[in-house]
């Protein structure tokens, strides 16, 4: 029997990397009231990344958690496009888990407000649609190798036709509170640091005066006259 040990997960220390990812939906109007169920718009709720890439290389798969009250409301899609379409009356939040291409890389979960009825957008063939989309960072520090080897494959930049909205408000927006994390992290630590570097002074002062407090410690006598 021969036995195939697992290689150790090696990350990459002191290295970051990020990808840029745009959730959300859109619904169309029936126009009616279906009489079967009394749906009123269909839907879709989607993962895409915000680049021209090929998404496969670090996300493994997506899982839509939808309203109890639809059948299999878990919903896992395992391949692009990464999205659920349905049919509803109500509006409700999805819980969107992204599962990586490595394992050893913890999932990470946004949550989105299914939309039907607002925002509406004009379409360029001038149709209206319901359409929300949200930028968003999957922000990697110290990465599995195996990770940081798929997270460096070129991309092209995006278009911002490719969406309905402008996401350059939101990106910055998001930029600015990544940057905001980052420092207030590094004071975290900072603080994590001094508390350790204190803690250590008070170990060797007390473990000083258990020395001098032992039986059988010599002690410097003095005389007086």
């Amino acid at each position: 029997i021969s036995i195939t040990m697992a290689e150790p997960t090696v990350r990459m220390l002191g290295k970051r990397s990020s990808r840029a990812i745009v959730y959300g939906n859109t619904a169309t109007p029936f126009g009616y009231k279906r009489e079967s169920d009394g749906h009123t718009h269909s839907w879709t709720v989607f993962v895409k990344p915000y680049h021209y890439e090929d998404e496969t290389r670090w996300i493994k798969k997506v899982q839509f958690k939808l309203h109890e009250s639809f059948a299999n409301a878990t919903r896992v899609v395992e391949q692009p496009p990464f999205e659920v379409t349905e049919s509803g009356w109500g509006e409700f939040e999805v819980h969107i888990r992204i599962y990586f291409t490595d394992p050893n890389e913890k999932s990470v979960t946004a949550y989105h407000y299914l939309r039907l009825y607002q925002p509406v957008v004009t379409m360029p063939d001038g149709s209206n649609i319901v359409s929300f989309e949200f930028y968003d960072e999957i922000v990697f520090n110290e990465p599995t190798r195996l990770m940081w080897g798929a997270l460096s494959a070129p991309y092209k930049k995006c278009d911002r036709a490719r969406f309905t909205h402008d996401l350059r408000g939101q990106k910055e927006q998001v930029l600015e509170k990544i940057e905001a994390a980052k420092g207030e992290l590094g004071r975290e630590i900072e603080d994590l640091r001094e508390s350790l570097r204190e803690a250590h002074r008070l170990m060797l002062k007390y473990s000083d005066i258990l020395e001098d407090s032992a039986p059988g410690t010599p002690r410097a006598s003095v005389s007086r006259n």
